[in-house]
């Protein structure tokens, strides 16, 4: 183990004789019951005994993973799962011990460097496209962040009260640039410690403020509390298919390579925060009050309040959704998609969510007909399927119209308390930005059990998984794709998970996440808060996954 994962206890001694006051340590891990599994640092998979826990201790060292521990799987080429270089794919999910055991704000991989927000709001970044030393380092701090967008080459992060900022994924870059301090900010403000700069817009109204964003190759979108949409650029590759939602035209690359070196910005303008700096708002979405927008590789997504969605920019593999006779490669503004052309007449659709990655698109919709007498949740999806992302049992080049996957789709549980069937929702949807992308469902198998149950841990909500598996992102320890969702073995299997039978006899548990409480450190080990309430979340990377606990309150 490497001396970085006891960097928190820094020269200090701890006797044998302390052990009973470790909760003291710079950097305990706590545990959020008494009733723990055996765990493991390397990858090799857990051996379940069903229905037999073990009691670990409630209080670790820096070093030994917990369940708050996040756990990674993968492709690690660029050390953004271990910082470990030898291992460059980590086939099972692994401990990544030098991220800590701690509940996180947000947390995202892209292909060359990681980033997190700690319970403070501060961000942190870490691989080789950030640091080819291997460091977990702290990024900005002090602006009380919340969500990540991560971008190629630069890292976009939204604060709690509504203020968008951008720093280059480049610690060199974030170094090079930052601006001095007067005394007056020493005095009232924390040091950001890096360049950053925070991106606004001309016509902002009084009282508004962004409210989520989402990123793709070379655009960002971001939608305000007052439902107005806004884009930015990210290079000059950043309107090739409209993406955009306007009419920006940018200079293209010389092809003479003498005169590109020579007319080269200092910055490349992937990693230049200040490329653009001011959002543009979308001139075809004025007056529409949106509530979620979406960005995939180049195309761009917006949802209404009232469940309607519109898509512009590539539509090559289909991922806009227009139908199979609207195979238009460039969808220049704004279209609705009409979802409701996966059902039968007669079908009312209503869009709760989307997710965009890659080539490939996912929709959450709730629809209801003359014969239900409540809503059914189902996923459609469309775009590029050679990876089985689309989950329909296809490996299909393109699919211009939406489908249902079905494994995920139309799920209904019996009520005790309701002596019925009630209908099963998708919590959550996690997509891959890589070209093999893979995503996960978790399926909301919770949301009719007791809530005191549910707060305690005790039930979980189920993942399902499909897609790309070239890098061993599913965490199922094979190397084939997967057209079909399948559910996921538990890698921390608990006495709670549902267990399940393999064709060959073997008991395994598959994963749920769960909610608990921990207390919260910052990547240096420093206490933050105690006690704070988190949820396990899954999160599909740069041709990778990570498990890691999400703060909720």
């Amino acid at each position: 183990m490497s001396s970085s994962a006891f960097r928190s206890l820094g020269a200090r001694v701890v006797p044998l004789s302390a052990a009973a006051a470790a909760t003291f340590a710079a950097y305990t891990l706590h545990s959020s019951g008494g009733t723990r599994w055996t765990v493991k640092l390397d990858d090799t998979p857990f051996e379940l005994v069903a229905n037999q826990p073990l009691k670990v201790p409630r209080i670790n060292f820096a070093g030994v993973p917990s369940t708050i521990t996040p756990l990674v799987w993968g492709n690690n080429e660029y050390q953004t799962l271990l910082p470990d270089a030898s291992k460059r794919i980590l086939k099972a999910p692994t401990f990544a011990t030098h991220l800590g055991a701690t509940p996180l704000r947000d947390l995202m991989i892209q292909e060359k460097y990681g980033a997190a927000i700690d319970a403070r709001g501060d961000l942190w970044m870490w691989g080789a496209g950030h640091d080819p030393s291997g460091n977990v380092n702290r990024s900005l701090r002090g602006k009380k962040l919340k969500t990540i967008a991560a971008a190629p080459g630069k890292v976009f992060v939204l604060s709690k009260d509504g203020r968008l900022f951008v720093v280059s994924a480049d610690r060199a870059f974030q170094d090079r640039g930052k601006a001095p301090r007067n005394w007056w900010k020493k005095l009232t403000t924390r040091d950001p410690l890096v360049d950053f700069v925070r991106l606004k817009a001309d016509d902002f109204r009084w009282g508004e403020a962004w409210q989520q964003i989402s990123v793709g190759r070379h655009h960002l979108l971001a939608v305000t509390n007052k439902g107005r949409t806004f884009s930015l650029p990210l290079s000059n590759a950043a309107n090739t298919h409209r993406q955009l939602g306007t009419k920006q035209v940018f200079a293209t690359v010389p092809a003479d390579p003498v005169e590109a070196i020579a007319e080269s910005p200092d910055l490349p303008p992937e990693s230049d925060p200040r490329f653009a700096t001011k959002l543009t708002e979308i001139p075809a979405l004025s007056g529409i009050r949106i509530a979620q927008v979406a960005a995939s590789d180049r195309s761009s997504f917006v949802r209404t309040p009232e469940g309607r969605v519109l898509g512009f920019g590539a539509n090559d593999f289909g991922q806009i959704g227009l139908g199979q006779y609207s195979t238009v490669a460039i969808v220049p503004t704004p279209v609705e998609i009409q979802l409701s052309k996966a059902y039968p007449s007669g079908t009312t659709v209503k869009c709760t969510a989307v997710a965009a990655g890659a080539q490939s698109t996912l929709f959450t919709v709730e629809r209801t007909d003359a014969k239900l007498a409540v809503p059914l949740v189902d996923v459609l999806s469309c775009g590029n399927g050679q990876s089985g992302t689309l989950g329909n049992a296809l490996w299909s080049s393109a699919m211009f119209a939406p489908q249902r996957v079905k494994s995920v789709s139309g799920l209904q549980e019996y009520s005790e308390k309701t002596q019925s069937l009630v209908p099963l929702g998708v919590y959550s949807l996690s997509i891959s930005p890589s070209p093999n992308t893979h995503a996960f469902a978790a399926i909301n198998s919770v949301q009719n059990a007791d809530a005191k149950a549910v707060k305690a841990g005790l039930f979980g909500r189920d993942v399902m998984e499909w897609g790309g598996n070239t890098d061993y992102q599913l965490g199922n320890g094979k190397r084939s794709s997967l057209a079909v969702p399948a559910y996921l073995e538990s890698p921390l299997p608990r006495a709670a998970d549902k267990v399940a039978e393999k064709p060959d006899g073997e008991v395994v548990a598959r994963l749920s996440l769960h909610q608990n409480t921990a207390d919260a450190f910052d990547l240096e080990g420093n206490l933050i808060k105690r006690g704070v309430r988190a949820e396990e979340t899954i999160v599909a990377g740069y041709s990778c996954s990570v498990l890691y606990n999400k703060i909720v309150s």
